[in-house]
C-alpha cells in the first residue's frame, strides 16, 4: 500500500465527517491517526469513526508480533484500530472482515496470510 491511497483514504474520510457537521479544524487529522503514514487509529479517532461507519471487532489472545504490526501498517489497506494493551482489533471494512471471519476470526493467521501474499508478489 502506498502513501498516496493512505493521503487519499484520509483526505476522503475527513470530508465525509466535515459533511456530516464533524468539526474537523486544527490538528484534526493528527488526532483521529497514529502516524501521517499509517491508518491504525487513534482511540478518539476509533470514537469518531465508529459512529459514521461499519466496523467489526476481532479479539485477540495475545499481543501481536512486530512482524504482524508491519503486516498491519503496511498490508491493510482500511483504517482499523488496535488498543495498546491488544485485546482486540477492529477492522472498518467489511470485505476484509468477511474474510478475517471466514479464516475463522484468527487475526494472527489472517496477518500471516496477507504477509505471504505480498511476499510472493
Amino acid at each position: 500500500m502506498n502513501e498516496e491511497h493512505i493521503t487519499a483514504l484520509k483526505e476522503h474520510i475527513i470530508k465525509e465527517l466535515e459533511a456530516e457537521g464533524v468539526d474537523v479544524s486544527g490538528d484534526f487529522s493528527k488526532m483521529l491517526w497514529q502516524s501521517p503514514k499509517s491508518l491504525r487509529l487513534r482511540f478518539f479517532g476509533f470514537n469518531i469513526l465508529k459512529r459514521y461507519y461499519k466496523y467489526v471487532d476481532f479479539p485477540l489472545e495475545e499481543r501481536l508480533t512486530g512482524k504482524e504490526l508491519m503486516t498491519l501498517k503496511y498490508d491493510v489497506a482500511y483504517p482499523y484500530f488496535l488498543p495498546s494493551n491488544h485485546t482486540h482489533l477492529s477492522l472498518f471494512t467489511m470485505k476484509q472482515s468477511f474474510v478475517l471471519k471466514l479464516n475463522g476470526g484468527d487475526v494472527k493467521k489472517w496477518l500471516s496470510d496477507l504477509s505471504k501474499k505480498q511476499e510472493s508478489k
